[in-house]
């Protein structure tokens, strides 16, 4: 297979080269932080497993093979993880059955659906080839209550078709892809994601009370935009997003507080600028660029969260090393995977 010069190279993680006895155990500590994995088969028996992750700028794509197993996300494993991303997904073959607070449906094979990282779920599913974009909130915010109305539902329209479609030969695409081409395919991806949705009236309409998530996202949006200025904090969010200081406290309390997202997001973005090769500028001016005008603050900051220095993480992860960004209180086990999804 060719790779093109894409951003970053796959996440890619098997089972296969390992005794059966202890695949399973790989494959659940391979996706601790992002769900819970119950083979439905004895452990012992082996679990035959692969997955392949693509970062395309704002979005990933992952290709999953397992076996047939039960998954489930609980509420305190939604709010310890801090990913809240949209997860537009379809079965090459196999069958998915998933319960959750609104629905309880059957995937088939070939139909697209629409879940979140942020809802607690149950979902049971076959021996599974699996496609999976994965959209952080921040970057759809204006069709946050249309992905709501449709989450958990077969998007079985034309549009929902030539959605499943577009991602089957993105999935095809994505390793021959140059990395000046990714961003004409987030905005493609973009595109059709709210192409496709067609939810009912009535489902619109419930969904409409979930203003809080939509809210949220549009603040976090802000917040990015924004990430240069050295006036960015609660007073000039709270003008920029129409919200009261005490309404925008409440919303980034499950996140640590306002100014800990603020520093966490900035964080975010200096690695995601020193993990692209074609970023010339020093450290120091990536920093600058994006709010840290301290530079000894900036380097002690850093390495708290990613335990090394910016030089070495600039190093490690155009090398093509995946450095997992460290949460406030860490969680056991947090693996690779999580650590690329927190990163979008």
């Amino acid at each position: 297979m060719r790779y093109g010069t894409s951003p970053a190279p796959p996440l890619v993680f098997s089972t296969l080269d390992l005794p059966p006895a202890q695949q399973f155990d790989a494959w659940h500590a391979s996706s601790a932080g992002t769900v819970e994995t119950e083979p439905l088969a004895d452990r012992a028996s082996g679990f035959a497993a692969t997955r392949e992750v693509w970062p395309l700028g704002s979005l990933a794509l992952a290709t999953t093979r397992a076996p047939a197993a039960r998954l489930s996300r609980n509420a305190a494993q939604a709010r310890r993880g801090l990913l809240d991303h949209w997860m537009i997904s379809i079965a090459r073959h196999g069958e998915r059955r998933v319960r959750s607070a609104e629905a309880s449906v059957t995937l088939p094979a070939g139909a697209v659906s629409i879940s979140s990282l942020d809802a607690v779920f149950f979902s049971e599913r076959s021996d599974i080839e699996w496609l999976c974009l994965f959209v952080p909130r921040e970057v759809v915010p204006e069709i946050g209550i249309a992905l709501h109305a449709s989450r958990d539902t077969p998007l079985e329209s034309g549009m929902g078709r030539i959605l499943a479609a577009y991602l089957t030969q993105l999935a095809a695409e994505v390793p021959t892809l140059d990395a000046s081409e990714v961003p004409r395919v987030v905005e493609s991806a973009r595109a059709m994601i709210a192409a496709s949705l067609v939810p009912s009236a009535d489902a619109m309409a419930a969904a409409g009370a979930t203003i809080d998530s939509t809210q949220i996202s549009r603040v976090k949006a802000l917040i990015r935009q924004n990430l240069g200025s050295a006036v960015l904090g609660p007073e000039r969010l709270c003008r920029l997003a129409g919200v009261s200081r005490s309404r925008l406290y409440r919303m980034f309390e499950p996140h640590g507080g306002v100014a800990h997202y603020i520093q966490s997001e900035r964080l975010r973005a200096v690695s995601r600028a020193l993990a692209d090769p074609m970023d010339n500028r020093t450290i120091s001016a990536i920093a600058e660029d994006i709010g840290f005008f301290d530079s000894s603050a900036f380097s002690r900051l850093f390495r708290q969260r990613f335990g090394c220095t910016p030089r070495d993480f600039r190093i490690a992860a155009q090398a093509g090393q995946i450095v997992a960004m460290a949460q406030t209180a860490p969680e056991a086990g947090t693996s690779e995977l999580a650590g690329l999804l927190r990163r979008l």
